[in-house]
């Protein structure tokens, strides 16, 4: 009790985001580079372009389901880091401490360094970028200046994502009107005897499901992170559901008019042959040689968009779960550690503690890491966890908590949030099936919290 008293409470976060700062939150950490690469990575396993078209709509669909849940959730629940108080109070502190350990070990600074990696690759190869810049330091200016810029206030952070949102929309916007308007359009192709053998079995439709899914929804991935920020939205039971809504939706909307565009220049059989050109072909042919420069560009600002909202929302998280430790273990090693992740500077209302933290961490794994591809690997089951029992929480919630009138209601409950969780359920164990080493090692340091979580409860008792 006097420990209580003689710590300073954290200052407060304030409610100053609006609803367009929200929704570029939405569409800036789900719109990254994957538009760019995907539709190539999608022709390995359609085998029509109106398989395209349905994989595209179903993720989004998925997504929507998803979404439409968090939204209720989180009105019910407007705090920074939401997501760890929805699992608090929906399956108990083991479970939240759970969501923490994996965003601040596993997924969050592994995520930070994935998109950082991927944006020092594409400034090294810039237009002028100086030779001698690595992509890695490329990587950590660019993790450093968005820490720097949210250290200035969550204004200057949303003001950011408003900017770098719009700017990447109007750019993918310009691709589809020049293939429309400039490019010429590849002759019809005979496709479709392969997707009539494959699909011609339960079995053979159940198999192209799984492969299409899974390549697209790893592209409609960050919605959940705006729920981090839940105690800095102005009005969130009516601006979180429907940034939320707006957000998934228009970007689902969005994806497919730009495949309509990818496949309008560049047949499925030409797609499977370069999958990794097909969005600097399409600039080729609207724009010619300037086409694929600024292409490159384009990536860059996506990147950044996504970058931006990483490390303007995980801090939130790390907040949310200092505040909770913070006095349960004043005293101790852990406990100065969560007043360090505490600290709210009066002036700028911002989590700088845990900004600087993320900042740090993301850091670390960068240059542990080094490549994209073993980053993802190792975290993305572990999240997809935590999403699904943050998901799930809704039908605990509902019966403990009620409803509030304010509150926004999933529609289609119980059936939306059943769709959501049942096939992030099937793509996790696909992913133990088929990768089965580096998916075991990201489940390996995961469960490194269930001998922590009772090492700081036991400190809370003595």
């Amino acid at each position: 009790m006097i420990r209580a008293l003689v710590t300073p409470p954290p200052a407060p976060l304030r409610r100053q985001l609006g609803l367009w700062a929200v929704c570029a939150l939405v569409v800036g950490d789900m719109l990254g580079t994957g538009i760019f690469f995907t539709p190539g990575e999608l022709a390995a396993v359609a085998q029509s372009p109106w398989q395209v078209y349905f994989f595209w709509a179903v993720c989004g669909a998925i997504t929507l389901c998803g979404a439409l849940t968090l939204a209720e959730l989180t009105t019910l629940l407007p705090r920074a880091g939401a997501s760890y108080h929805i699992i608090r109070e929906g399956f108990g502190p083991f479970w939240a401490f759970l969501k923490i350990w994996v965003e601040m070990w596993v997924s969050g600074p592994g995520s930070v360094a994935g998109v950082a990696i991927v944006l020092g690759e594409f400034a090294a190869h810039l237009p002028g970028a100086p030779s001698g810049v690595s992509a890695r330091t490329w990587g950590v200016l660019a993790i450093a200046a968005f820490a720097l810029v949210n250290l200035c206030g969550v204004r200057w952070g949303g003001r950011t994502q408003v900017s770098l949102t719009t700017v990447k929309i109007a750019g993918l916007l310009a691709l589809v009107l020049g293939s429309l308007l400039f490019a010429i359009p590849a002759p019809p192709t005979a496709a479709g005897e392969a997707a009539k053998a494959q699909g011609g079995s339960l079995m053979g439709f159940l198999r192209l499901m799984g492969l299409g899914v899974a390549a697209v929804l790893f592209t409609y991935d960050g919605w959940i992170d705006v729920s981090h920020v839940g105690s800095e939205v102005r009005e969130p039971a009516k601006h979180l559901p429907l940034a939320l809504g707006l957000g998934v939706g228009g970007l689902t909307l969005l994806y497919l008019v730009v495949n309509f565009a990818y496949l309008r220049v560049v047949p499925l059989e030409a797609m499977r042959a370069a999958p990794t050109t097909v969005a600097t072909t399409v600039a080729l042919a609207a724009f010619g040689p300037i086409g694929g420069q600024v292409l490159n560009v384009l990536i860059v600002v996506s990147i950044l968009g996504a970058l931006g909202g990483l490390v303007m929302t995980l801090p939130r998280l790390y907040y949310a779960a200092a505040v909770q430790y913070r006095d349960e273990t004043a005293g101790r090693p852990t406990g100065r550690l969560f007043r360090a992740l505490a600290w709210v500077p009066a002036r700028s209302a911002v989590p700088a503690g845990s900004v600087l933290f993320t900042m740090a961490l993301s850091v670390t794994a960068l240059y542990f890491f080094g490549t994209f591809r073993r980053i993802v690997t190792y975290f993305v089951v572990p999240v997809h966890v935590v999403n699904i029992l943050m998901v799930a929480s809704v039908f605990p919630l509902r019966r403990r908590l009620g409803h509030a009138a304010s509150a926004f209601r999933t529609p289609g409950y119980p059936v939306v949030p059943v769709v959501y969780i049942v096939v992030l359920a099937l793509l996790l164990a696909s992913a133990i099936a088929y990768n089965p080493l580096d998916t075991l090692i990201g489940m390996a340091m995961t469960a490194t919290c269930v001998p922590v979580y009772f090492w700081i409860r036991g400190q809370e008792r003595s």
